[in-house]
């Protein structure tokens, strides 16, 4: 996968696949941190200061991930603007997704 990209792809594809790796990156280590968090709200027994440590773990994790995804139709919406022929969608992140976890298998 990571071979036939580097060797047969553009630029402009391999940027691409970049930014997907990265957006799926962002998207585990959200989901990470909003369960740590969880896991610290449960665990806090009713100490204000834990409480509010799991909840700003829990709300700094999403906005990063809005953010990020804020990254992504802004960068999508420049490439359409520009005309420049930039193939990411969710499909292709999902595609990628599928790839690299039949390639773990």
């Amino acid at each position: 996968m990571l071979r036939d990209l580097l060797e047969n792809a553009s630029v402009v594809q391999i940027v691409a696949t970049f930014i997907a790796f990265a957006l799926i990156i962002a998207t585990i280590l959200c989901l990470f941190y909003i369960i740590i968090g969880g896991i610290t709200f449960i665990l806090s027994a009713g100490n204000e200061e834990k409480i509010k440590k799991a909840v700003n773990t829990i709300r700094f994790s999403v906005i990063g991930l809005l953010v990020c995804f804020i990254a992504f139709f802004l960068v999508r919406f420049i490439t359409v603007l520009l005309d420049i022929p930039f193939e990411l969608n969710f499909s292709t992140i999902i595609d990628l997704v599928n790839q690299i976890f039949a390639s773990l298998q």
